[in-house]
């Protein structure tokens, strides 16, 4: 279903897009005024007209002094003011669920433009989650962020209030996976610029290397998704693309070739599932979108700096061009003696320090460690202290058997 969806509003963009592209006007703000119209229909038929939700343009406020610059592009709920004798308005942040940003070029000014201006978003909710007024705020179902830290970490999530069990590093991670919730989604929209994907990736990496260490560039800093043309930065947040750390690292921020529609669709229509505890019409697509490696993060806390440890992750442009921008998925395929793990794991959890479980995990392979990690890295399963536990919010474990292992 979503798949479909996202074909026919990508075959609509295009269409409208020659028709803009065309148009005989050189008059910058109006030409602005056109793609920013075009993005906001497309957002419009992207949300269930039920939730009563708006599309506005305007500024977002921490509900005291923090105001952000202009934006494009905003999905609300709730109710904003209206700036006298114009069209935009100003948003509380706790009511924003979307920004976006539009370009009709998308080259290097404009994406660092596009980056900072939406930084301000989350500058302005950190001001209100951490020194705004809380009044009548309803409960928050922070089950999500939990799965999603232990997925990428391997690490069964504690209790937020107890989170300061957790190292140092992993506390960095666990709370900007929260963060990731609780912001509103952004994007920048570009619907030109650069022509391929590894420009895209070395124009936001060149930004990158120009600003040097400091604040303001963590993983919570950049937006969740930058679309140029046909090409895409994502950020692998967990809502709803992740990545299983490796060698300590994470990958936050992958590329892709893939219809870019889609990962609108799905960034959006996954906030709106967690906001409004709604299920959207995803169908049963079984297309993955194509992923490719881009920056890595590591935490570091030392005496002098502490923060995130960046690390881009080059490919060449004709390694990018020869992947495949989707696959069909699969199922995880496991040996015989993983498949006794996950099937034992489907009802209850394993102490790993259990005299039965070291004894067939040094007999499957050379030591604990070496037999748990390629579970860990499954992003299936996490360690609880030593208790193994499930990730997943649902998991079937079987044995296939094929025509020849029948015959036999």
């Amino acid at each position: 279903m979503i798949k479909t969806v996202a074909e026919m509003l990508q075959g609509f963009i295009q269409e409208e897009t020659k028709k803009l592209d065309s148009y005989a006007i050189k008059h910058g703000p109006t030409i602005g005024d056109m793609y920013e119209g075009l993005s906001a229909e497309l957002l419009n038929r992207s949300i269930p007209a039920q939730l009563d939700l708006r599309i506005v343009s305007g500024f977002v406020t921490d509900g005291d002094k923090h105001v952000s610059g202009q934006m494009d592009c905003m999905l609300v709920q709730g109710d904003g003011e209206k700036i006298p004798y114009t069209d935009a308005y100003k948003w509380h942040v706790r009511d924003v669920l979307a920004v976006l940003e539009i370009k009709k070029s998308l080259y290097s000014k404009d994406l660092v433009d596009s980056f900072l201006k939406l930084r301000q978003v989350t500058e302005s909710y950190s001001k209100y989650l951490f020194e705004g007024k809380h009044e009548n705020n309803s409960p928050i179902d922070l089950s999500s962020s939990y799965r999603i830290f232990s997925q990428i970490t391997g690490i069964a999530a504690p209790n937020y209030h107890d989170r300061k069990k957790l190292s140092k590093e992993n506390e960095l991670i666990y709370t900007t996976v929260f963060m990731e919730q609780l912001t509103p989604l952004r994007i920048v929209l570009g619907y030109h610029g650069y022509s391929t994907e590894h420009g895209l990736r070395e124009g936001l990496v060149k930004f990158l290397e120009e600003q040097g260490s400091g604040p303001g560039f963590g993983v919570s800093e950049f937006p969740q998704l930058i679309v140029c043309g046909g090409n895409s930065l994502v950020k692998a947040n967990g809502r709803p693309y992740s990545t299983p750390m490796r060698d300590g690292y994470w990958d936050f921020m992958c590329s892709s070739r893939a219809n870019p529609i889609i990962f609108i669709l799905e960034m959006i229509w996954t906030k709106l599932e967690l906001e409004f505890n709604i299920r959207m019409p995803w169908g049963d697509d079984i297309e993955i979108e194509g992923l490719n490696e881009f920056l890595r993060v590591k935490p570091v806390f030392g005496e002098e700096e502490s923060g995130w440890e960046m690390r881009y992750e080059e490919v060449s442009p004709k390694t990018l061009e020869a992947r495949a921008t989707s696959s069909d998925w699969e199922p995880l395929e496991v040996t015989s003696s993983q498949y006794v793990i996950f099937s034992r794991l489907t009802n209850e959890d394993i102490d790993i320090t259990e005299t039965g479980f070291v004894e067939f995990a040094e007999k499957e392979g050379s030591s604990v460690e070496e037999f748990l990690r390629p579970l860990i890295a499954s992003g299936h399963v996490a360690l609880d202290g030593s208790l193994l536990r499930l990730t997943t919010e649902s998991l079937i474990a079987c044995l296939l058997y094929t025509s020849d292992a029948a015959d036999e």
